[in-house]
């Protein structure tokens, strides 16, 4: 039982760095306007892509926890969770560099 309780915890972080690298691409944005330059801009990606490392460290932790031998409903809730939690901060990655590469180029 211990190790399903850290593998929903390392699930839950994981999606809260998800939704931290949605919130963070939209702000960065924002971050572009605040200065003559894009010093701010370049902060702003920074801390996107820290915050989505640290997502991407969770989820290996998650698969780095031994889990039970038996399929319960709790074990199936971890595995749908840390697959969403890995697509959410994979979109989130590529959303970002999206956003760079629109916003280096123009648009």
């Amino acid at each position: 039982m211990q190790g399903e309780k850290k593998q929903l915890l390392y699930t839950m972080l994981a999606f809260v760095c998800a939704s931290g690298v949605f919130l963070m691409s939209i702000l960065f944005q924002k971050m572009a306007y605040w200065g003559g330059g894009l010093t701010w801009y370049w902060v702003g990606v920074a801390i996107t892509f820290a915050v989505g490392i640290a997502g991407t460290a969770f989820i290996l932790q998650t698969l780095k926890i031994k889990g039970p031998e038996e399929k319960t409903l709790l074990t199936t809730l971890l595995i749908s969770l840390r697959a969403l939690a890995i697509l959410a901060i994979g979109l989130g990655f590529l959303w970002t560099t999206f956003v760079i590469s629109a916003g280096m180029s123009g648009f």
